[in-house]
């Protein structure tokens, strides 16, 4: 740096003119020239070279470094002091000029002189000046007129030593050189004194002038000639600077603490805050002095920011903590400086990392804060803040006052100045902080985030980062609160909270502040405090900070609530801990008498955070959240009865906390009480009785209850169910009040509460509700619906509530509901009837949810639709009118096919054809969510209900009559299922009935009821509706209709013939391919083996429908023989649709299998035993829609006959055997469990039309005879038994006691004799044909009594006769009983299987 620059920028800053300038500087280096004249002639006796010397000003520079070197080197050869006196002084003024003309300072110095040696030399004789100085003075102390002098007399030589040596010491510390030289001279502590000096003077002259230093004070700001105020402005421009410059030197803090000159700095910058500001405002100290302290407050700064660490003993042992709070303590906001007192609180940081810094040797800072009050000062001085009006007129002058820029020449103290200087200069906004106060919260966060580093390092690497990117240490956070939850900038490795008592700090003045900003302000810097890092909220979990946030919110804005929330948010979320504390703080919370809005809020929250995560139900009712929503129910104005229904909710008192707050209040982890906390109940500002609230508390409530059993058994034994029913008759609760009855009875699995469900049943039966207190309440037809639809989703959910359903007589509503229509007959309109209506439609379709698929219900739903009651009650109901019949069709449709619709879905049956009467083919389709449906398609569950549609017919309109009665006709020829439910309940004896007034006359509907009597009576006609029928045969021989009749029963008798083949004589599976394209029943072997030691007999009677190709029925050759087979069978016809009758496999692995049966769609039966081996069978003639008999035996011979012969394979069909072959066990593996297959299993699914039907079905572990097989095939289907009846014979069938039976047996016997010889099989086929028809047979009792006593023993694994046992319905299967009992004499050697499979 060139001194003439340096000179004139600082003369600008001052407001000096360029002209005075200018001669000053002409003056002094005309001073300095003769300086250098005068001396040759003061001492006879120096060298010649300083005689020579004298010069004209114009030298060059090469001669000026001659004559600094000769100068240089007498005062290093000079011995006398005098001498080296001269020589030095005429060294450092030669230095001084060449500096003018040498661009490159450092360069230079290197150049001329070892650098370290002339910097110590030019630095002590500076500080032995001054100290001379001080010696001169009585006190002992520097005298700012002597330090004045020493820096502008000039000797007789014309030269001016101190003037000099100041210019000579900024030079070398403007320039990279090391500083260390200087240091050692001890310059620093000798420039602290004289800034004391410069401090002190002005005092003294207020007491010399009075009150006319005023004017003095104006006069010295409008200098403009005055050449010593210019020279004093000089002095102290090079004091500051230089010594801003030594301060950054690491050492240079230690160089302080041997004497008192450190103690000195801190106690000048304290008197800043303490004295000079109050003596500004007075008048007393012009605006310069206080421009003075801010840099003596920089300068300390940059001592304790650069510093390693070794100071911090010394600030210790000196108390200096202390100096700096009392300046804080001691703040006056009427004339302190907020600005200059928060750079004191930037010091008091800066101490504490200091104290964290390595050589500090343990010494931790931030105990003396703690043991001077100092966070409490801390609080205070926030809090004087908040109360400061931010135009303050002492904050106005510091923003014009051009001084913040004053001797600023190095970059890095500029960098600190000039930032604080923008920040505290601004004119903020009024709804905004002020820049103090902010500036203030951003150091106690600092501070609450300095303390030991994290992770070791090398202090070199962390000085280095510290003197670069902060050399003042006010640079960390320094973030407005504009963005409030964001600043990319926060470093997230060294944020984490190491001082909780600065936390407490903030939370301090969070409760304490007045000032809204300020909070908003304090909070934000508590949200970034937790975001910075993620222990940071579990640590200051032990403050109670956030729980006594709040339970403070009531005195929030909500946008400070929202803060306050979305701190806890972040805690659960992204710290992922379990803030119970603050939940049962916002838990006490919504007890008082906060705002609606608010209650709002912090259940809304609840209702997210249990959205979250399931953990949080047990935690919110762990702190009481169910129990207050249920105090408040229980509180609710409209449980103290109808009258009080338009009372004041205020009037009502809330209980005191329950036993969870107690508990939770009362543990040694307490949160810290607010005055606000219990004063009054929940009652005053109810939550179920503002309509704000209602919602979200019922969501809240329904959160906490579903899927959580603790909750649930919490609510049940507060008698929750009781409390919450009497609000179904209010439109605004009844939602969610049956939510959370649904969420109860739903997840009640095993319906272990079975009165809840009875209660509504209950409620629904009488119409009316009833309080805990005795209240009752009469529900309307919205509410009785939706209380309906709700039971309707539960028994959509729950099969156990089915079962409860009917327990409790929920049929019976049927008969109650109608009744109830019935009383209100007088008034009944159109209005009315949509009522009814829509009721009878909500009470239909829970009918109809109440017994699909459950066949108690069943029974029970037919036992009231079948009662006359029921009908009576639907005829006067007045609902079988035109307006409503379709819709009641509708629902009576619904309820027998166990159609399940919402209630709320509102459809009607549409006819295929305009004109029924004129198409075969028209039917009633049913419009339904999932499409329509065909009735062709459809099972009869509740025949009931057709018998009621029966019944009404002709209380319908004509068209709507042969509707129904065309509907009807399509379901009972739907199958045989329809028509043995059908006819089961006398459907024919009620359609003749019914149209007997017809009989006489023409009426279309004849010809639809004769279709339906011709189906249902060939599959089944009782006495009387064979009688009723003789009987309209005779009386209407005479008449027109009279054909019809007769007709139908020709056509009756035949079908009759035609169906007999086809009925089953008793119950049956069927499986039905067409969903999901498997269905198979499964039966646990345990750990039998394969196959068993004597072989195996397999026995079913089956049907199937829509498996055989037209090509399969033409006559093909028999065929019979081994196959290869490339892939297992559930491979190989991967394309192809077959039916599996029977597999035994691993239980493990449904892929591999040791046996197979499976009819393909060609008509081909095939036994396999492998992937490579199996057997088929063609030419079986198998029918559709016929019942067939198949055995299959295979047999085993023993070890030692194994070796001679081969396995062989029987089928037999309808008692004939049709074919054998040679086929080849594959043994399964010894001790692996077994099961067997009945049907398609999942692997093998594939969907397709193909249904069949299993009858009777029989695993037996032997080979069974030929006899055997006949006479079961004898017995019929309708047989159920084990054979084990003492008398089988009784029963044989009477259609079977013909000769065709007995011609069967003589087959079989003859195809045995040929067995060996399987060419003359088709022969023997033949023969046994040719004698099917009994012709000349006679029926040998004895010889079918043998065969039943061979059968009588016979061993069985597994029988099943088609019955299957109530529908376990939460996995979707039926069990099977198994008629073998395990223990009985039927059933294997080595024990049967289960009952049920």
């Amino acid at each position: 740096m060139k001194w003439g620059s340096l000179l004139k920028d600082i003369k600008e800053k001052v407001g000096l003119s360029q002209s005075p300038s200018t001669s000053a500087t002409t003056a002094a280096t005309a001073s300095s020239s003769a300086a250098y004249s005068s001396s040759s002639n003061l001492d006879n006796n120096a060298p010649s070279a300083l005689h020579g010397f004298v010069a004209s000003s114009s030298r060059d520079k090469h001669e000026l470094e001659l004559d600094f070197k000769r100068f240089w080197e007498e005062f290093r050869s000079s011995g006398l002091e005098k001498e080296k006196e001269a020589a030095l002084n005429f060294t450092v003024d030669a230095f001084c000029r060449l500096v003018k003309q040498h661009a490159n300072v450092a360069q230079l110095v290197t150049m001329l002189v070892e650098t370290h040696i002339f910097s110590f030399v030019v630095g002590r004789a500076f500080v032995t000046d001054i100290e001379k100085l001080k010696m001169s003075s009585k006190t002992r102390s520097l005298d700012v007129e002597k330090v004045l002098r020493y820096f502008s007399e000039v000797t007789n030589d014309g030269i001016s030593p101190g003037s000099n040596l100041l210019t000579a010491v900024e030079i070398l510390v403007s320039g990279p050189i090391d500083k260390q030289s200087l240091l050692d001279s001890g310059i620093l502590c000798c420039l602290i004194h004289i800034l004391n000096a410069l401090l002190g003077p002005y005092e003294a002259d207020q007491k010399q002038h009075g009150a006319n230093f005023e004017d003095s004070f104006l006069a010295e700001r409008n200098i403009v000639g005055d050449v010593g105020q210019v020279q004093r402005l000089e002095v102290e421009g090079s004091v500051v600077h230089i010594m801003k410059a030594l301060s950054s030197h690491p050492l240079a803090a230690q160089s302080l603490i041997e004497d008192d000159s450190l103690q000195l700095l801190f106690q000048m910058v304290a008197n800043g805050s303490l004295t000079v500001f109050t003596r500004y405002k007075e008048g007393l100290v012009p605006l310069h002095t206080i421009q003075l302290h801010r840099h003596a407050m920089q300068i300390l700064g940059l001592l304790l920011v650069n510093d390693n660490g070794s100071t911090a003993r010394y600030i210790r042992k000196h108390h200096l903590i202390k100096v700096l709070l009392m300046a804080v303590k001691d703040f006056n906001p009427d004339c302190g400086d907020p600005a200059y007192t928060i750079g004191i609180v930037d010091l008091l940081l800066e101490c504490v990392e200091l104290s964290y810094r390595p050589e500090a040797g343990g010494v931790r800072l931030r105990e003396d804060i703690h043991n001077a009050h100092g966070y409490h000062f801390l609080v205070q001085f926030a809090l004087v803040l908040s109360s400061v009006p931010q135009n303050q007129a002492i904050e106005s002058i510091y923003s014009k006052s051009p001084s913040g820029k004053d001797y600023v020449s190095d970059g890095s103290s500029a960098l600190h100045f000039i930032g604080r200087q923008d920040s505290m200069g601004m004119d903020p906004s009024p709804q905004h902080l002020s820049p103090a106060l902010s500036r203030l919260l951003d150091v106690l966060v600092n501070l609450a985030q300095t303390g030991p580093p994290e992770h070791t390092g090398s202090y070199g690497a962390k000085g280095s980062k510290s003197s670069n990117t902060k050399p003042s240490g006010h640079s960390r956070s320094r973030t407005p609160s504009a963005d409030q939850f964001g600043d990319e900038n926060w470093d997230q490795g060294n944020n984490k909270v190491k001082d909780l008592e600065a936390i407490q700090m903030l939370q301090d003045i969070l409760l304490k502040a007045d000032s809204r900003e300020l909070q908003a302000e304090v909070l934000n810097r508590m949200f970034k405090i937790f975001s910075s890092h993620i222990e940071n909220y579990k640590l200051c979990q032990q403050l109670r900070t956030v729980p006594l946030f709040i339970l403070n919110m009531a005195g929030f804005p909500s946008s400070l609530q929202e803060i306050i929330l979305k701190i806890l948010e972040y805690a659960v979320t992204v710290v992922n801990c379990v803030p119970e504390q603050e939940l049962l703080s916002l838990c006490c919370l919504l007890q008082q008498p906060i705002t609606s809005e608010l209650k709002q809020t912090i259940l809304v929250f609840f209702v997210k955070l249990l959205s979250f995560d399931q953990q949080y139900k047990k935690v919110l009712r762990e702190v009481g959240v169910l129990e207050v929503l249920l105090d408040d129910l229980k509180q609710h104005k409209f449980l103290s009865g109808p009258e009080q229904h338009s009372g004041n909710p205020t009037q009502l008192e809330s209980k005191s906390s329950s036993s969870s707050f107690k508990k939770h209040l009362d543990s040694k982890d307490v949160i810290i009480s607010s005055p606000k906390l219990l004063e009054s109940g929940s009652a005053k500002f109810p939550i179920f009785e503002v309509e704000d609230t209602i919602a979200v508390a019922w969501d809240c409530l329904v959160s906490l209850v579903k899927k959580a059993e603790a909750s649930q058994a919490s609510f049940r034994s507060a008698n929750g169910v009781a409390t919450v029913l009497p609000f179904l008759v209010s439109d605004i609760h009844r939602p969610g009040v049956l939510r959370i009855i649904s969420c109860l009875i739903s997840e009640d699995v095993t319906q272990a509460h079975p009165d809840e469900l009875g209660a509504l049943v209950e409620i629904l039966k009488s119409g009316m509700v009833t309080s805990v207190l005795g209240h009752q309440y009469r529900l309307q037809s919205d509410a009785k619906c939706d209380t309906m639809g709700a039971l309707w989703r539960i028994l959509g959910i729950n099969n156990s509530a089915q079962r409860v359903f009917g327990e409790f007589t929920g049929f019976s509503l049927l008969l109650t509901m109608l009744h109830s229509f019935q009383g209100d007959m007088e008034e009944t309109n159109e209005a009315s009837l949509v009522v009814y209506m829509k009721e009878l439609t909500y009470l239909s379709r829970l009918m109809t949810a109440g017994v699909s698929g459950n066949t108690v219900n069943r029974m029970r739903l037919h036992a009231i639709i079948s009662s006359h009651t029921f009908y009576d009650l639907l005829s006067e109901s007045g609902l079988l009118c035109v307006e409503c019949e379709k819709q009641v069709i509708q629902l009576l449709v619904e309820l027998a096919l166990e159609i399940v619709l919402p209630p709320f879905l509102t459809s009607e049956i549409n006819v295929s054809s305009s004109d029924v009467t004129e198409t075969e083919s028209s039917c009633f389709l049913l419009n339904t969510p999932s499409g329509s449906f065909n009735p062709d398609k459809e099972r009869v569950y509740n025949p009931g209900a057709v018998k009621v549609l029966i019944q009404s017919l002709l209380l319908f309109t004509p068209k709507v009559q042969l509707e129904v009665l065309n509907l009807i006709d399509k379901l009972a020829r739907a199958g045989p299922f329809n028509q043995e439910n059908l006819t089961s309940v006398g459907c024919v004896e009620l359609l003749l009935e019914t149209i007997h007034p017809f009989l006489f006359g023409s009426s279309p509907l004849l010809s639809y009821a004769f279709k339906i009597v011709e189906v249902l009576g060939a599959y089944r006609l009782s006495a009387s509706e064979l009688r009723l029928l003789i009987r309209y045969i005779v009386q209407m021989r005479q008449m027109n209709s009279g054909h019809l009749i007769v007709e139908m029963m020709e056509r009756l008798i035949l079908m009759e013939d035609m169906a007999s083949e086809d009925v089953s004589l008793a119950p049956f599976v069927e499986m039905d391919m067409s969903k999901i394209g498997h269905a198979s029943i499964q039966v646990s072997l345990g750990e039998r083996s394969w196959p068993p030691a004597a072989g195996y007999s397999f026995v079913c009677w089956f049907q199937f429908r829509n498996l055989l190709k037209s090509q399969a029925k033409e006559m093909e050759p028999s065929r019979v023989g081994n196959s290869k087979r490339k892939g297992g069978s559930s491979g190989q016809q991967s394309e192809r649709q077959m039916l599996r009758l029977f597999s035994v496999g691993a239980a493990s692995n449904e892929s591999t299998y040791y046996a197979e049966l499976f009819l393909q769609e060609d008509g081909v039966l095939t036994l396999s035993t492998s992937n490579s081996c199996s057997l088929s069978f063609s030419g079986l003639d198998l029918e559709e829609g016929r019942w067939h008999h198949l055995a299959v035996v295979h047999s085993k011979p023993n070890a030692l006959a194994g070796l001679f012969q081969a396995s062989v394979a029987y089928v037999y069909l309808n008692g004939k055997l049709r074919h054998t072959g040679k086929l080849g066990y594959s043994p399964s593996p010894f001790g692996k469990p077994l099961q067997v297959t009945i049907g398609t299993q999942a692997i093998c699914a594939r969907v397709g039309d193909l249904t069949w039907k299993l009858r009777s079905c029989y695993l037996f572990e032997e080979v069974l005879m030929s006899g055997c097989i006949c006479f079961m095939y004898i017995l019929g289907r309708g047989y159920r038994g084990l054979f084990q009846d003492s008398d089988l014979l009784r029963f044989v069938p009477n259609h079977a006691c013909g000769g065709g039976s007995m011609a069967i047996l003589d087959a079989l016997d003859a195809e045995l004799s040929l067995a060996s010889n399987t060419q003359k099989l088709e022969s023997a086929s033949k023969q046994g044909d040719a004698k099917s028809d009994g012709s000349g047979i006679v029926w040998d009792l004895e010889r079918l009594g043998n065969l039943s006593l061979q059968l009588s023993g016979k061993k069985l694994i597994f029988a099943f006769d088609g019955t299957c046992t109530e529908a376990i319905r939460t996995s979707g299967t039926f069990s099977m009983l198994n008629l073998v009992d395990p223990m009985s004499a039927a059933a294997s050697p080595i024990g049967g299987v289960h009952l049920f499979s």
